[in-house]
C-alpha cells in the first residue's frame, strides 16, 4: 500500500491486533511491534470469592473482543513480538528508526520512555482508553463505569509525550452506549470508534502537523492496584440496577459536562 509510512507499537490482545490491522487499511504500516501485557489481575483477589469474580469479568471481556473482532486473530502487517516494555529496548529503537516512519501509533504498550520520544519528534500519536484529562491511568474505561459515570466512557487520541496520558489532545471518541449494553459492549465500541479515528487523525497529521489542545484539569488517575474483586462487583450491580437506563434518559444534560476536542473528525 502506499501513502504514509507508520510503525504501530501496541500489544498482544485482539483488540491490539483489531487496531494495528484497521490502521493498516489507511497507511502503509511497514512493522507492528506487539509487546506482552504483564497485567495479572488475579493478584488482586483476597479470596477464592474474589477470585471467581474476577475469572467471570475477564473471561466475559476476552469472549466479547472475540465477537466484536472476530477478524483480528493475527497482526496482517510484518510483526515483531517483544517482552513487557520491549519498545524502549535501545536495539527496538533503532529498528524503528531505520524504517523511517512519517508516524508512529500507539496503543497498549507499556510507559514509552524519553529515547523513543526523542527518536521521533512530534510524530508519535497515542490512543488512550479514557477520556483525557477526566479520567488517566489504568482501566479508564472501567472506572467510569464502577463510579457511575458512563458518559466519562470514550477514548483520547493525543500526541505522546512523558507524561502519563498527558499529551496534547488532537480528538475525543466516545462509543454510541445502547440501553442494551454491557460493560464491555461499552469497551469495545470504544476501542472500534478509536481505531478508525486514528487512521483518520494520523493521514492529517502526516500531511499538515496537528496542533493538538493542551490538556488541563487534575481529573482522576487510577494505578493498577487500585483494581479489585469489589469494584467488578460494584460494576455489574450499577448495570443491574439501571445505570444506562439513567444515564440515557438525562443524556444530553450529562453530556454537557464534557469539554471535547474533535479536531479533524469535526462535531461529535
Amino acid at each position: 500500500m502506499g501513502g504514509a509510512r507508520a510503525i504501530v507499537l501496541t500489544s498482544t490482545m485482539r483488540r491490539h491486533q483489531f487496531l494495528a490491522n484497521t490502521v493498516a487499511g489507511h497507511l502503509d504500516v511497514v512493522r507492528v511491534w506487539q509487546e506482552e501485557k504483564t497485567f495479572q489481575p488475579l493478584k488482586y483477589a483476597a479470596s477464592s470469592s474474589d477470585e471467581e469474580v474476577i475469572t467471570r469479568h475477564f473471561a466475559a471481556r476476552d469472549a466479547a473482543e472475540e465477537a466484536y473482532f472476530s477478524d483480528a486473530s493475527a497482526v496482517l502487517a510484518p510483526s515483531r513480538r517483544v517482552p513487557p516494555g520491549g519498545c524502549n529496548a535501545p536495539a527496538e529503537i533503532e529498528d524503528m528508526r531505520a524504517l523511517r516512519p512519517d508516524v508512529v501509533l500507539v496503543f497498549g504498550t507499556s510507559l514509552l520512555k524519553q529515547p523513543i520520544i526523542d527518536s521521533f519528534p512530534g510524530r508519535i500519536i497515542n490512543v488512550h482508553l479514557g477520556l483525557s484529562p477526566y479520567y488517566r491511568g489504568a482501566g479508564t474505561n472501567f472506572w467510569p463505569l464502577v463510579n457511575g459515570e458512563p458518559e466519562f466512557c470514550g477514548a483520547t487520541i493525543h500526541l505522546l509525550d512523558i507524561g502519563v496520558d498527558t499529551g496534547d489532545m488532537l480528538a475525543h471518541v466516545r462509543p454510541d452506549i445502547r440501553r442494551e449494553d454491557g460493560p464491555h459492549d461499552v469497551g469495545n465500541k470504544t476501542i472500534a470508534a478509536a481505531a478508525e479515528a486514528l487512521a483518520v487523525i494520523a493521514c492529517a497529521h502526516v500531511k499538515s502537523p496537528l496542533g493538538g489542545v493542551p490538556q488541563s484539569g487534575e481529573g482522576r488517575v487510577y494505578k493498577r492496584a487500585d483494581f479489585s474483586a469489589q469494584a467488578v462487583s460494584r460494576l455489574y450491580e450499577n448495570f443491574a440496577s439501571g445505570m444506562i437506563e439513567e444515564y440515557l434518559r438525562d443524556k444530553d444534560a450529562r453530556d454537557a459536562r464534557l469539554s471535547l476536542v474533535t479536531g479533524v473528525l469535526g462535531p461529535s
